[in-house]
């Protein structure tokens, strides 16, 4: 029970769900990098063999092929095709990494039997790819190898190892894919190379959770139908949170009066115009100084009601 609840916390705090639309291999004597392997240019397929291309790959994805032969498929075909194809390609890939991760989840624990992973690299947030080179348990070290051959890392969660997609992989594919599809990796990426939240925490500084946030915004505001707009305003209205209200590990206030840090972070960001977050925040600061400073219930209350604004006009100002 507990190892469920974890997966689907996990998954809502990284804001990983996505809506469902859509060979084992010999032991590596050394950790192996996986992602597309860079080469020289090659030529543009013509429109038969584009076709071919993505009819061969719908079907593996149809199949529900493992990511491995998925993965492998992309880096032998992305090349030939244009960034229309390429987005597809890397679409599909990403729900398929995502939909696998929690049979992974449960591959790793029932292999990980003397709880190795947390022996070798408990102290770390992720687990060491190099780290793999010591595990005893030479089937946990075929699996962890090839989950992070199949761009994953493993992420501490209370005590446990978790899978999560490592986005810093599929930017391997930014020079075939359009600017949209990289701007959105660049956002998962930073989230899945530096967790901004973790154990009721926040992990990074108010300044680059603020950062985030109008990343995330312009992306939003620029490709007002992209595909990944759901997930991505799951991620703006929980950074958003926290922003404005802190977590419990992690709160604004000290003896109720906004910290020092914080009130500089608010000034700071609500002089960006044209932003949605920036007028928010003005607001939330002009009703925190009213109250002298002091961050009660309902100044809080007042933080709900804007946020929930801010995601309510990026959802219906299109």
């Amino acid at each position: 029970m507990k190892k469920s609840i974890l997966i689907t916390l996990l998954i809502l705090i990284l804001a990983l769900s996505l809506t469902a639309c859509k060979k084992d291999i010999e032991e590596p004597t050394e950790p192996v990098t996986s992602g597309p392997v860079v080469e020289e240019s090659v030529e543009e397929a013509d429109k038969d063999e584009k076709e071919m291309i993505m009819n061969e790959f719908n079907a593996l994805i149809e199949m529900k092929k493992d990511p491995e032969e998925v993965i492998s498929y992309i880096n032998d075909n992305i090349k030939k095709l244009s960034t229309l194809e390429a987005d597809r390609m890397v679409d599909d890939l990403e729900i398929l990494l995502e939909k696998n991760i929690e049979d992974l989840t449960n591959l790793i624990f029932a292999t990980d039997k003397d709880n190795e992973l947390m022996a070798i690299a408990g102290a770390e947030v992720f687990f060491p790819e190099e780290k793999i080179s010591e595990i005893k348990n030479e089937e946990l070290k075929k699996e962890i190898q090839k989950a992070f051959n199949n761009m994953y890392k493993l992420i501490n969660l209370e005590g446990e190892f978790y899978p999560i997609v490592d986005y810093s992989k599929l930017l391997d594919y930014n020079k075939n894919i359009s600017e949209e599809w990289k701007e959105y990796l660049e956002i998962r990426a930073m989230d899945s190379e530096k967790r901004p939240f973790s154990d009721g925490a926040i992990n990074i500084s108010f300044e680059e959770l603020a950062e985030r946030i109008l990343k995330t915004e312009r992306h939003l505001n620029t490709y007002i139908e992209g595909p990944r707009q759901d997930v991505l305003l799951n991620l703006y209205k929980n950074k958003l949170s926290a922003y404005m209200k802190g977590l419990p590990n992690t709160p604004i206030v000290n003896n109720n009066k906004l910290l020092d840090e914080v009130l500089e972070s608010y000034e700071k960001i609500s002089t960006n115009e044209g932003y949605i977050t920036a007028h928010t925040i003005y607001q939330y600061l002009q009703a925190i100084k009213a109250n002298k400073l002091i961050v009660n219930n309902s100044v809080l209350s007042k933080a709900d009601e804007l946020i929930t604004e801010a995601v309510r006009m990026l959802t219906e100002y299109k």
